[in-house]
């Protein structure tokens, strides 16, 4: 079959979103799919490439306004790659313009990965937008049900709703592929003590700062904070007024063949994120492949359906470094309890969260909807 993507940005572009959409893109051409994929460039030209057996088209742009690409060309995408199908990610202006002028023969899947959350100002204009790309869309994909349970503006169209959860190349968190002399030196540099891992921009809605409120209560722990953002001169002064500075490490950026080495040397992951701008956390999956226990907090998005509490770890009410630090002493006291977390975070993971599981079930949805749709 032949599909459109329509995205944000394309890798090497960083993000989940541009995770996900590289590996719909490639997965799709695995299985023998033709994908034009289209996004926008970060200048003002038009480039062209093929990476994987994936066209991907880079529309020129001309700058930037609320979140958004300015990019002239992007509205008649559906008539500039014809496809048997259309794929698009809300939320995305530019995509959902394509998809509402799209032609009417052509099925629309749209992956809503979250309500608009930060520009709720903005949202009433938006909002006959949002509500005819709803009226155009043949089938919404959500990751979790918590995506519909706690939408504004899904449950009206509930009929259209199907869940298929994120999934990830789990391939590269296995041991085969992941350096064993980095992971110990990384376990070294911890002095014997239980590691703490948190991975993700140095932002408010991550909660960093929960999780060294909660280093006060557990002297024979590290946290490592993995990512790099505003807020990183803000944490660091956070960690020395609460007398924790010597043991909170911040790496930075870390490249991502790197990461799986974090996650491996970790002894628990903590994603204490506090408002539902964390609509999954992909970082939760990545964590449970490695075989490692998750804290998530109980948000109104698909965080706590991704953590299955109290079976891969445990879900707190996010902005308490008081309840993180009791999910976390059993524990950092008990390796067995981690480890049985752990190995059930692994299994899940795979039946759930695997890349080749999620593209077998979106090319399924894809087949059913082109062969009930008439020809135009």
């Amino acid at each position: 079959m032949r599909i459109l993507e329509l995205g944000k940005f394309y890798p090497p572009e960083r993000g989940g979103i541009e995770t996900l959409l590289r590996l719909w893109c490639e997965g799709f051409v695995a299985a023998g799919d033709e994908v034009d994929c289209v996004v926008a460039n970060r200048s003002a030209r038009t480039e062209r490439s093929r990476v994987n057996g994936v066209r991907i088209h880079r529309l020129a742009s001309l700058g930037m306004a609320m979140s958004t690409s300015i990019c002239p060309s992007y509205p008649t995408a559906a008539f500039q790659y014809p496809a048997d199908l259309i794929h698009s990610h809300f939320p995305n202006p530019l995509a959902d313009i394509a998809c509402v002028m799209a032609p009417a023969d052509v099925p629309v899947v749209i992956t809503w990965h979250s309500d608009i959350v930060r520009q709720k100002s903005i949202l009433r204009f938006y909002q006959p937008l949002q509500r005819a790309l709803l009226n155009r869309a043949n089938q919404i994909v959500v990751a979790t049900p918590n995506h519909l349970a706690y939408s504004d503006w899904l449950l009206e169209f509930k009929h259209k709703v199907v869940v298929i959860p994120f999934g990830l190349d789990l391939r590269r968190f296995e041991p085969p592929q992941v350096d064993l002399q980095k992971v110990a030196e990384l376990r070294e540099s911890a002095a014997g003590r239980r590691v703490l891992l948190n991975v993700g921009r140095l932002v408010g809605y991550k909660g960093q700062r929960y999780a060294i409120d909660a280093l006060r209560a557990l002297p024979d722990a590290v946290l490592w904070l993995v990512g790099a953002g505003p807020l990183e001169a803000e944490l660091h002064r956070y960690a020395a007024a609460q007398g924790v500075a010597k043991r909170v490490v911040f790496w930075g950026d870390v490249p991502d063949p790197e990461l799986p080495c974090f996650f491996q040397a970790c002894d628990v992951f903590v994603f204490p994120s506090i408002t539902p701008n964390e609509a999954f956390g992909l970082v939760q999956v990545e964590a449970m492949a490695c075989g490692k226990p998750v804290i998530a907090t109980n948000l109104k998005s698909g965080v706590p359906w991704v953590c299955h509490d109290g079976v891969t770890g445990r879900v707190i009410p996010p902005e308490s470094g008081e309840s993180l630090a009791l999910a976390l002493e059993p524990l950092l006291g008990d390796e067995s309890l981690r480890r049985a977390m752990g190995e059930a975070g692994r299994a899940r993971a795979y039946a759930e969260f695997s890349a080749p599981v999620m593209i077998q079930r979106y090319r399924s949805l894809f087949t059913k909807l082109i062969e009930a749709t008439p020809p135009g």
